[in-house]
């Protein structure tokens, strides 16, 4: 194993270091463990029993939602029964190739580049001085957090809070000629630049939230089968994993047009998940103009209220 970053960072209980290494072309993230997950041994027990915290810590989604088992001992508490045998195997088999053990003692995690996390404090562009860093992870729009063990209770980005980030548009990579940090220095020892899309990430992000929130509404009282069926699209991540960022943005796209075809009587029901998908185009588009460079969308995707919002987003 190569160093690839050196992450050094202020807090509470001092100076912390994060070391991130190369091996067979992978960056792997150590595990820093704390309760419930004590130790490995305990981590895999956890992701064995399908633990949903085990399972999102390495980027995992929990295949299934099941019915929660609420036992006394809070470790079990959410942990996921009933999923189907084959669809488990495929989580098995996708753990051990997203972990190793070093010296039989050090756990690491496959995953991403280093991530500035810019706060939600509504400066266009982010100011980075001020940003957290994150693991920009290996899953489909899904980022990590530095320390993806820490306890809930700590003062900590999460998984969810970087996500609704990069959706803003407030997630940017690291660069060998970076703002300097009060509180954070990241060395790199690679010789190549790091390669992080922060809009294609934003798009994947935004594509992969828009999943889950269907996935919900469809949850609540019915809907007609037609408008059901017309939502796989868009439900389904799996089959947008290998499309490039221009496919991606076009499901997007898609969407928007879906929602406004649909029934005023209907659409109430989206109307959260259109206007998370229209924040984000807006975003990416404010971002494209002032940087000069080509959007991903179509310009007949945005209404007039979005051109309002995009030009007071550019100034």
């Amino acid at each position: 194993m190569k160093p690839a970053f050196r992450i050094e960072r202020e807090s509470a209980k001092g100076r912390l270091v994060t070391e991130i290494f190369r091996l067979d072309g992978a960056l792997w993230w150590p595990i820093v463990f704390h309760p419930p997950f004590w130790n490995k041994q305990a981590f895999f027990n956890a992701l064995e029993n399908g633990i949903p915290a085990a399972l999102e810590t390495i980027s995992m989604d929990v295949p299934w939602a099941g019915k929660a088992i609420n036992e006394f001992d809070p470790f079990f508490v959410g942990r996921v029964v009933g999923s189907r045998e084959q669809e488990m195997r495929t989580v098995a088999e996708r753990t051990a190739q997203n972990l190793i053990v070093v010296d039989d003692e050090h756990l690491f995690i496959r995953g991403g580049e280093p991530i500035y996390v810019a706060p939600a404090d509504g400066q266009i562009p982010p100011d980075l001085r001020f940003a957290d860093v994150a693991n920009s992870g290996i899953g489909f729009g899904s980022a990590l957090p530095l320390d993806p063990l820490s306890p809930s209770d700590e003062d900590v980005l999460t998984t969810q809070d970087i996500n609704a980030a990069a959706i803003e548009g407030r997630t940017l990579g690291i660069s060998k000629a970076a703002t300097r940090h009060p509180t954070c220095d990241i060395r790199i020892f690679e010789d190549h630049s790091p390669s992080f899309d922060a809009m294609d990430f934003q798009i994947r992000t935004c594509l992969r939230e828009l999943s889950i929130r269907i996935e919900e509404t469809l949850n609540r009282p019915k809907l007609p089968r037609e408008i059901v069926q017309s939502t796989a699209v868009f439900r389904d991540i799996k089959q947008h994993i290998g499309h490039t960022t221009t496919e991606c943005a076009a499901t997007l796209g898609a969407f928007i047009g879906w929602y406004r075809d649909l029934p005023l009587k209907r659409g109430y029901r989206f109307r959260a998940e259109y206007d998370l998908v229209r924040m984000c185009i807006a975003s990416i588009e404010a971002r494209c103009r002032r940087e000069g460079a080509i959007s991903p969308f179509k310009p007949s995707r945005l209404d007039p209220a979005d051109e309002e919002a995009l030009s007071l987003l550019s100034q």
